[in-house]
């Protein structure tokens, strides 16, 4: 930033444009008009670059790829209802780009101003943030720069045929595939042999004993049909409805 544009910022902080009564619309009117008049005199281009710092600067813009948009935040409410105080900010930044668009967001306090290129974004931020707009200060930052997508394909692709074979129902399988031999099934001689040893109404021995915890044998209970036949629990009787 050259000094120019730190004296130019310090006149811009140092103008108000405010609703106050005691100030009438004329003086509102030559407040606004000076404060356009310096944005246009330190917008026009004083020094005419050559042809090779103008590629120069194209190439140095396309990398970068600046947000052309601008955030403008802490606006007064009565900004949203009175169409004479947009037409005042509007007239602001279109000093520096007539093709400006706005976009209103009364919930935030804000509003987005879309630019025709990055440097002029750039140029309006530096001149008009922390400026005074009626009875706040409004702030500018620069919105989110337009993602670009470098490949042409923006949607979801069928996947190669090498995996074609996993979808499901199955497809033909790919060229020499062959499937897997299967493994043979594993045998838990422990489990049968424990098994085998179990007979009818035996007792069979879980855990042996040891010289420090006990065994655990598990005994087959005796049949029961000669003894006393189990209680049935009656049904609770429902009460009577009229």
């Amino acid at each position: 930033m050259n000094p120019d544009d730190f004296e130019l910022e310090a006149k811009l902080r140092s103008l108000s444009i405010n609703q106050d009564t005691g100030s009438t619309n004329n003086e509102r009117e030559h407040e606004l008009a000076e404060l356009i008049a310096n944005c246009v005199a330190d917008v026009e281009p004083r020094d005419v670059p050559s042809e090779d710092e103008k590629k120069e600067l194209s190439g140095e813009t396309k990398e970068n790829e600046q947000p052309t948009s601008l955030i403008v935040t802490n606006l007064p409410q009565e900004l949203f209802f009175q169409q004479e105080l947009k037409t005042e900010l509007e007239a602001l930044f279109r000093t520096f780009d007539d093709s400006a668009t706005f976009h209103y967001l009364r919930s935030f306090r804000r509003a987005r101003v879309d630019f025709s290129n990055s440097s002029i974004a750039s140029k309006a931020r530096i001149h008009l943030h922390h400026t005074p707009f009626g009875d706040s200060v409004m702030n500018c930052f620069f919105g989110q720069a337009p993602l670009i997508n470098k490949n042409s394909h923006q949607f979801l692709q069928i996947p190669p045929p090498v995996r074609q074979f996993l979808i499901s129902p199955p497809a033909s399988p790919p060229v020499d595939w062959a499937p897997g031999p299967e493994t043979e099934p594993v045998v838990n001689f422990d489990l049968l042999s424990a098994i085998a040893s179990l007979g009818p109404g035996d007792k069979h021995e879980l855990l042996p004993a040891t010289e420090n915890q006990p065994g655990i044998v598990v005994h087959i209970c005796a049949d029961m049909e000669g003894g006393p036949r189990q209680r049935v629990i009656t049904q609770t009787p429902c009460p009577k409805r009229n």
